[in-house]
């Protein structure tokens, strides 16, 4: 029995000398974090709008150049026309950010065209390999071809953003050239003529082509059924998949010293559309004025958007257009035009939808066409329509056309809804050669007939108020009146900005600057005169209501469509001088303490505003920045309003500062940041030692089954350890 005994007080012995001896072994589990809630950084506010220009640069000599890495772009998406036109998305337009380290041409790394050379340079490229198939190409600035040569796009297989960019002041007279590897040559009776005159499976959107004139455009051979010079605002003729979104024409086509011996097909957008794969027309409009003369036999086939549609598989879909048509024929057999359309022949399906378009043709001719459109497909959809076209010798003498001929309306091969024409009672319809009225008596739906094209277009105006035709798309105020910059339909990828003061409770105040279009990287106007109120400086604009971005001065790419820029004011020198003072205490001035979960060092910062009353700010809010700095750097602890900073933890030591933001009470956007101009406080935060710390329990665990010459490695004890603070620790290694 003393000999067990003796065993006993020995493994006490040794078990109490081990944990002394283990001092370096022995640790405290200690909590990592610090509850102090984290915010912005001041120096790390930063908006998410890429402050970024289309700057282009050059990496091959020669070659079309590409936006620096990072620089963000935007394009009308023909994924989301569906879901935008149907409301399940908020926006039809997708940002891309490029991104250098993908192949030049992708959608990430696109070829850029910025200069009239770079336009050249693209020309040359799409007559080799595959037309730009595959590639993607944008414009990044207006080109004006005043009094320059201007060449088109022979064949294109690719993807063209323009990004709200125009192609200005193209005037051909006469020949039109393209490359032929070694120089520049006369078309060899080329049936397509545009800015890009041949396109099969492309997609261009978002282009403007603004005062082009086409003179004289010469006769070419004949690409079918009497068919040739096919010529248009944006694409000569299509034969293969085709997506137009979001480009506006206006301009001339004028061959008055030519008579034609074939059908000619032009449009105001796409000549003509020879295909049997999906045509997409969406967010277009044209203003186009037409002149040209036919022999015997030989007619003109003009639409407003589109030429002709001819396709026996074809799904024509033309989706919110706007269009404008005039046109002068002194000769020909009779006239295919129409104010959206010339001639739809064979498609298996028509979808046309929330379109307006007007015509008026000078001419002694018969028509067959509609004001829409000379139809004929297996089936047809027509919703939101408001269409006239007139023809006639002189203005006494035009009438209005059908809304849409040739093939007949019936329940079972259309579905119509909400149809709007130009045709005054007092005036009989215009005179057709050989095709019959869509609508008859077995038609679904009769159009509804306006006397006067301004009582048409107050209807559609009326429908844009209540939801028929979709106001996400639709600017009202410009149905009947608009350019290509102005459309009604035009998805505006630049900004249409206004500028704002902010105030307290989301009020705003107006700075005397007109809302206007803003391209990414042009200049922002400042407020001036007696918009600068006392003790204000302007520092830029933003978006940002809360103040966490950065203000900006030139417009970011990025950034489209209506928005409002707000200004952003500091503080003069002078006031923060005399105005503002700060400082930074430690309580109880403690600033060494040994951690044990409950002793801290509190910091207290202090700013303090002292003016009052007018040109002052009033009941401003400060914002405190905390930074410590150590031996590995800077780090940043969060920020508060309150001033007191909290710190317990051995990887807080360290030197503290911080900076303030000063706010105003009634102007959200007027501050000021600003740093603590005096000394830092260096804090130590001590480990727990062991000598402060109390074993009060220590036991052999109830595993252990002890006796009289057990080995002392087989045994197990359980130890209980707290610290200065009596706050139990957790032993993380034990050694014996």
């Amino acid at each position: 029995m003393k000999e067990k005994q003796k065993y006993n007080h020995l493994i006490k012995y040794v078990i109490v000398l081990a944990i002394l001896i283990a001092m370096t072994v022995l640790a405290c589990i200690i909590p990592t974090g610090i509850d102090l809630t984290v915010g912005d950084s001041i120096q790390d506010i930063s908006s998410n709008i890429t402050n970024t220009a289309y700057n282009v640069n050059y990496p091959t000599s020669g070659a079309l150049g590409q936006f620096d890495n990072g620089t963000v772009y935007v394009y009308t998406d023909p994924t989301k026309v569906d879901g935008f036109r149907a409301g399940t998305i908020s926006k039809d337009v997708t940002l891309v950010t490029v991104d250098t380290t993908y192949p030049h041409g992708a959608q990430r790394n696109p070829y850029v065209i910025s200069t009239l050379a770079d336009w050249e340079t693209f020309v040359k490229q799409m007559t080799t390999g595959t037309n730009g198939s595959g590639e993607y190409f944008v414009l990044a600035n207006d080109l004006d071809f005043t009094g320059v040569t201007f060449r088109s796009v022979l064949n294109f297989s690719g993807t063209f953003y323009g990004l709200g960019f125009a192609l200005k002041n193209i005037s051909i007279t006469g020949a039109w050239q393209y490359w032929n590897g070694s120089s520049f040559v006369n078309y060899p009776g080329y049936c397509g003529y545009g800015v890009f005159s041949v396109m099969t499976g492309a997609v261009i959107s978002d282009l403007i082509v603004e005062n082009y004139e086409f003179i004289d455009i010469p006769q070419t051979s004949i690409y079918m059924e009497y068919r040739g010079t096919y010529i248009g605002g944006i694409v000569g003729i299509s034969t293969g998949q085709c997506t137009i979104l979001n480009c506006h024409t206006i301009g001339t086509m004028n061959s008055s010293n030519i008579t034609y011996s074939e059908h000619t097909v032009w449009g105001g957008i796409i000549g003509g559309y020879c295909s049997t794969a999906p045509l997409t027309i969406y967010r277009c409009t044209a203003t186009v004025d037409m002149c040209a003369r036919y022999s015997s036999y030989r007619v003109p086939i003009y639409g407003g958007i589109l030429g002709e549609c001819y396709g026996a598989t074809t799904i024509l879909s033309i989706y919110d257009c706007a269009a404008s048509l005039t046109a002068e024929i002194p000769s020909a057999q009779y006239q295919h035009i129409g104010s959206i359309v010339g001639i739809i022949l064979h498609p298996i399906a028509v979808q046309i939808e929330n379109v307006v378009g007007e015509g008026e043709i000078t001419a002694s001719l018969l028509t067959s066409s509609g004001s829409l459109g000379y139809m004929s497909a297996s089936s047809v959809k027509l919703s939101n329509v408001y269409v006239g076209t007139t023809s006639g010798a002189s203005t006494a003498t035009k009438l209005p056309h059908y809304m849409a001929a040739y093939m007949t309306f019936t329940a079972s091969n259309s579905q119509l809804s909400n149809l709007h024409m130009y045709k005054p009672s007092a005036l009989s319809y215009a005179s057709v050669y050989n095709i019959p009225n869509s609508f008859t008596t077995s038609s679904p739906l009769q159009p509804t007939e306006h006397e006067t094209y301004a009582d048409m277009y107050a209807q559609a105006q009326q429908d844009v108020d209540d939801g028929v035709l979709p106001s996400s798309i639709w600017d009202k105020t410009k149905i009947g009146n608009y350019t290509p910059a102005d459309s009604p339909v035009r998805n505006f990828l630049t900004a249409n900005v206004t500028f704002s003061n902010l105030l307290s409770g989301g009020g705003e105040e107006g700075l005397g600057i007109a809302t206007a279009e803003y391209r990414a990287g042009d200049a922002l106007p400042s407020p001036s005169g007696s918009y600068l109120k006392p003790n204000h400086t302007f520092r830029g604009w933003t978006m940002d209501k809360t103040g966490k971005s950065d203000p900006v001065n030139e417009l970011p790419t990025g950034v489209f469509g209506d928005v409002t820029f707000y200004a952003v004011w500091g503080l003069t020198d002078s006031y923060v001088a005399s105005q503002i003072t700060t400082s930074l205490s430690v309580k109880d001035n403690i600033r060494t303490i040994e951690y044990d979960s409950v002793a801290s060092i509190t910091l207290t910062a202090k700013a303090t505003h002292t003016g009052i009353g007018d040109g002052y700010m009033t009941n401003p809010s400060f914002t405190y920045y905390w930074k410590q700095t150590t031996a590995e750097g800077t780090v940043d602890k969060g920020n508060n309003t309150t001033g007191e900073l909290n710190l317990k933890l051995v990887k807080d030591s360290g030197e503290y500062t911080y900076r303030y933001r000063i706010k105003d009470g009634l102007e959200p956007l007027w501050y000021y940041d600003g740093d603590y101009s005096g000394n830092a406080e260096t804090l130590t935060i001590e480990k727990g030692k062991l000598e402060h710390m109390t074993i009060k329990d220590f036991k052999i665990s109830s595993s252990t089954v002890p006796y009289f010459g057990k080995k002392l490695e087989d045994i197990t004890f359980t130890v209980s350890m707290f610290n200065n603070a009596n706050k139990e620790v957790s032993l993380s290694e034990m050694k014996w």
